[in-house]
């Protein structure tokens, strides 16, 4: 948990660093670097929490499945497959996950009342 805590700080210290780099082709509103700090810092913590929590799932599923195949070892092929399916679908939230950070990094409506 300590190494989570730190690589956020770190990342998130990367983006306050990042603050006066301008954009490529406007100039910055009063207030505009802020905005896309808090960005970045929104958009580390929520893949911070995500990823926990998808490891989290991930490994109570896999304690489960081996718990039933250490009860019934004849049903173990069938039991690794729904249970890789399940990870597959944890996984994939993640995925969405980091798919709606990158839109609220790069796509974001919200640019054009911070650049000129």
């Amino acid at each position: 948990m300590k190494k989570v805590l730190w690589l956020s700080l770190i990342l998130g210290s990367a983006a306050f660093a990042a603050d006066q780099a301008g954009t490529a082709g406007g100039k910055l509103l009063p207030g505009g670097a802020g905005f896309f700090t808090w960005l970045a810092v929104i958009s580390v913590i929520s893949m911070v929490v995500v990823g926990v929590g998808v490891a989290f799932a991930q490994s109570i599923a896999a304690r489960r499945a081996l718990d039933g195949v250490a009860r019934q070892p004849e049903v173990a092929g069938r039991l690794m497959t729904q249970m890789l399916i399940a990870l597959v679908f944890m996984e994939t939230l993640a995925i969405y996950a980091l798919l709606v950070v990158f839109l609220i990094l790069f796509v974001n409506p919200f640019t054009k009342y911070f650049v000129m």
